[in-house]
């Protein structure tokens, strides 16, 4: 009975049973039609599910979704990054670049052109990744918000596409406060600082704890909200930071 059912009937049972009878039909109306045929060779009906809801925010104002996750089949490292981009779609060349200097290496693409009913249609990217920082296991749970954060970021180009990136996925650190380090590099070159961006880069990439402490200590020394515990347990992070 199930090999008979086709990929349509499956996603329209998964709509209703996740998202309740009207939202389900009405999202089926958009998009039980628009998935080409390699969407669904390689995604579960169910598996669509997440996308539409994504896609079905999408606007001219908001044209841009994401989504970071790790397939129950995975190797430790493994992940995979849904972009779904309304209109036009991204180019490898551009967002090729944004996922290495994140520490990243990309292992294959795969884009799918969706096509909703009387909408604009909207592309969707599936990369495959592998984490290029570290060895140990890659908490996806922690490391999602922060990543499409970051990489939303410097997608609408409000912050440098650069190697200290890195830190994103390897210190677990927004952007916005990738951009202190950032800043603390540039700052260091300008008074004549000998060593290079690059170098400064790299090493706080494969010392990222340090570099998290350092984000950290910087947050006690100037957050007005710490109060009079303020200088006491900055000296006890500088401490911890000597150590590491």
């Amino acid at each position: 009975a199930a090999a008979a059912r086709r990929w349509d009937d499956d996603l329209k049972a998964a709509l209703i049973e996740t998202l309740g009878e009207a939202k389900g039909n009405e999202l089926m109306r958009r998009f039980g039609d628009a998935f080409p045929a390699s969407y669904r060779a390689e995604f579960a009906a169910r598996a669509a599910v997440p996308d539409i809801e994504l896609m079905a925010g999408l606007s001219e104002a908001e044209p841009i979704a994401m989504t970071l996750y790790r397939p129950l089949e995975a190797a430790p490292g493994m992940l995979r990054f849904k972009l779904l981009r309304r209109g036009e779609p991204l180019t490898l060349s551009g967002s090729l670049p944004m996922l290495e200097h994140m520490g990243l290496k990309v292992l294959d693409e795969h884009p799918h052109r969706v096509t909703p009913h009387g909408e604009a249609a909207i592309w969707v990217h599936d990369f495959g990744l592998l984490g290029a920082i570290t060895d140990t296991e890659i908490e996806i749970d922690a490391l999602r918000p922060v990543f499409e954060e970051a990489f939303g970021t410097i997608l609408r180009g409000e912050v440098e596409n650069d190697d200290f990136n890195r830190l994103v996925v390897a210190a677990r650190l927004p952007a916005t406060e990738v951009v202190l380090l950032r800043a603390y590099a540039k700052y260091l070159r300008q008074i004549g600082f000998a060593l290079s961006q690059a170098f400064i880069e790299a090493t706080l990439a494969t010392h990222a704890p340090i570099a998290r402490l350092l984000v950290e200590l910087f947050r006690t020394r100037f957050d007005p909200a710490l109060g009079a515990g303020r200088e006491a347990h900055a000296a006890e992070q500088v401490r911890a930071i000597e150590r590491a």
